[in-house]
């Protein structure tokens, strides 16, 4: 028995534009951002998807809405599905964090480093692995779109790809989805090629 997900990644922001680190805040989609949005609705229109899942922050909620309102499903949210937060480093540019402490080891890597108050990539690739088991169980069989954040995705399909070091903002774009397969007898989960 198998579980179908879509992890998708929001659509830009006005944040992302700057290179704002957003973390748990909010920021507007832009123009391109609604249109991703759109452009993903159109292209998961092919592949009978029952459920939609989103972060309830309002970049993930408004791309949501776009796929719910294109494919005719309900939209549900689950906290779960937050980007990881960025304690004191919410809200700052890029420019100002890169001199920080463990810089490098926290956006690029999956460690226990943390920024001050926030969480560490190993606590993200948990709170994902754990919501994502109980959707499969709460909806087997089913194909799931998971509407959530760059390193939230990041953090989890390194642990997949048994990677440590990948950059999210280059890597898994605003828009942009990956499918995989959560096997209940096996309680795994398998990545499918990248889409």
């Amino acid at each position: 028995m198998y579980t179908n997900f879509y992890l998708a990644r929001h659509g830009e922001t006005e944040w992302n534009t700057v290179k704002r680190l957003q973390g748990q805040l909010n920021s507007p989609l832009t123009s391109q951002g609604l249109e991703q949005a759109n452009q993903l609705a159109l292209k998961l229109s092919e592949q009978s998807i029952t459920h939609i899942i989103s972060s309830p922050l309002q970049r993930a909620y408004q791309t949501a809405k776009i796929c719910s309102n294109l494919l005719n499903l309900e939209l549900e949210t689950d906290d779960a599905l937050m980007e990881r937060h960025f304690g004191h480093w919410q809200g700052k540019l890029f420019d100002e964090l890169n001199n920080q402490p463990y810089f490098e080891k926290i956006f690029f890597e999956v460690t226990e480093h943390r920024p001050p108050d926030g969480e560490s990539a190993i606590e993200l690739q948990e709170r994902l692995t754990i919501a994502l088991k109980g959707l499969a169980n709460k909806y087997q069989n089913g194909s799931i779109l998971i509407v959530s954040h760059g390193d939230l995705i990041r953090c989890f399909l390194a642990k997949l790809r048994n990677k440590n070091f990948c950059d999210a903002y280059s890597q898994y774009g605003n828009g942009s989805y990956f499918s995989l397969k959560y096997d209940h007898k096996m309680d795994k989960f398998k990545l499918d090629l990248d889409v």
